[in-house]
């Protein structure tokens, strides 16, 4: 049992890792909301640092669901909601997706050359 609570624990430990960078690195949220608004984004900045989280969070689903093509969300996808949620064109989804990895998920990064 102690066995299987330990691995737990690293497994939540290296999710955590995973999405949310080193634990000494911390997003700029002030330069990431700059930087999104000069895109076009036109919501508030809670909305966009949690839109942004948000894609980190459908990176990391579509890495886990890779074979399920229901819940695969290759980068492409991705793009697609944040052009939705966001009403900005592909080129500033795109745009805002790649700041959204260097910012708050850049384990992840390699999703976004595959």
């Amino acid at each position: 049992m102690r066995k299987y609570i330990n691995m737990i624990g690293v497994a939540v430990a290296s999710m955590s890792l995973l999405l949310l960078g080193a634990p000494g690195a911390h997003a700029d949220d002030a330069s990431f909301v700059r930087d999104a608004k000069a895109l076009g984004f036109a919501t508030n900045a809670d909305n966009l640092i949690s839109m942004a989280r948000s894609a980190c969070y459908f990176l990391y689903e579509g890495e886990r669901f890779s074979s399920d093509p229901l819940r695969n969300n290759p980068p492409d996808r991705v793009a697609g909601r944040i052009m939705r949620y966001g009403n900005v064109d592909l080129n500033a989804a795109n745009q805002f997706l790649a700041m959204s990895v260097a910012e708050y998920c850049p384990g992840l990064s390699y999703r976004l050359n595959s």
